[in-house]
């Protein structure tokens, strides 16, 4: 069961993974996209536990079993979040971890935590959105609102896992549309206008070591964005997930987890 703590008026749900080893002051931070949630990362919170890494995922405002005020959201919003549960959870140091525009999310509470930050890596993730995506994210917003949650759930699983994925394996493509269409509609409907007006800031003064990893056939944002983040971001490295899509992590769980324990390795290092 997920456990609770309140910090700035919101009750966040979060998931834990301790070594077995004594406690450590420095964890692997999860933050998830839109639509997403804790559940998003179960295969790599089990791989950090394996590895004798502290991770921690947690539900961000609006999104899964984490409270959810009244909008509008932000992605400075969600990285002040970021700062709060790391300081309730006593995380002094960290490598974070984001998905889409978690990865926004995550280079901006970077850039606020400074050299608390041990390094970053981006799932899917974009400088900014192509000019194309605005009216995609309106139409979210129009659907969310008007409570068709499944007909967003049948779009976004036509991105966010390869056709191959979805033809063998027919349980996961049903479980991602309902992780999607089980989102609470408000609430989405205020994560898809934040999302829509998210972007990264200010790369160039990131200091910490970066990976920018994507879906080989991610069509929302595809290896050409994964390796702009790298060329933005000084001490960066893009990777590409061979055959696998937007929601790469879920799709191709092994081999995303395993880029992410080797960075995080080089990261010890």
């Amino acid at each position: 069961m997920s456990k609770r703590i309140e910090l700035g008026g919101v009750t966040f749900a979060y998931e834990e993974r301790e070594p077995a080893s004594a406690a450590r002051p420095e964890a692997v931070v999860f933050l998830h996209g839109l639509g997403g949630s804790i559940y998003s990362w179960w295969a790599q919170l089990a791989a950090c536990e394996a590895g004798a890494w502290r991770a921690i995922a947690y539900d961000q405002r609006g999104a899964g079993r984490t409270t959810k005020p009244s909008g509008p959201y932000s992605v400075e919003t969600w990285a002040e979040d970021v700062e709060r549960v790391l300081d309730g959870l006593g995380v002094e140091h960290t490598t974070l971890v984001g998905h889409s525009v978690g990865c926004m999310i995550a280079e901006h509470a970077a850039l606020r935590l400074g050299d608390r930050v041990q390094g970053l890596v981006m799932i899917g993730g974009a400088l900014r959105w192509r000019p194309e995506a605005g009216p995609v994210f309106e139409e979210r917003v129009k659907l969310a609102r008007a409570r068709r949650m499944d007909e967003i759930a049948a779009t976004v699983a036509q991105t966010g896992l390869s056709e191959r994925c979805r033809e063998a394996n027919p349980a996961l493509a049903g479980l991602f549309r309902e992780l999607i269409a089980s989102n609470d509609p408000d609430a989405y409907a205020e994560w898809s206008a934040a999302t829509a007006a998210g972007e990264m800031i200010e790369t160039g003064r990131l200091g910490c070591p970066a990976l920018a990893m994507c879906g080989e056939l991610d069509p929302v944002t595809p290896p050409a964005f994964a390796q702009a983040i790298a060329e933005a971001i000084p001490a960066a490295r893009s990777a590409v997930i061979e055959g696998a899509a937007h929601w790469c992590q879920l799709e191709a769980p092994a081999r995303v987890s395993d880029a992410l324990l080797q960075f995080l390795r080089e990261v010890a290092t």
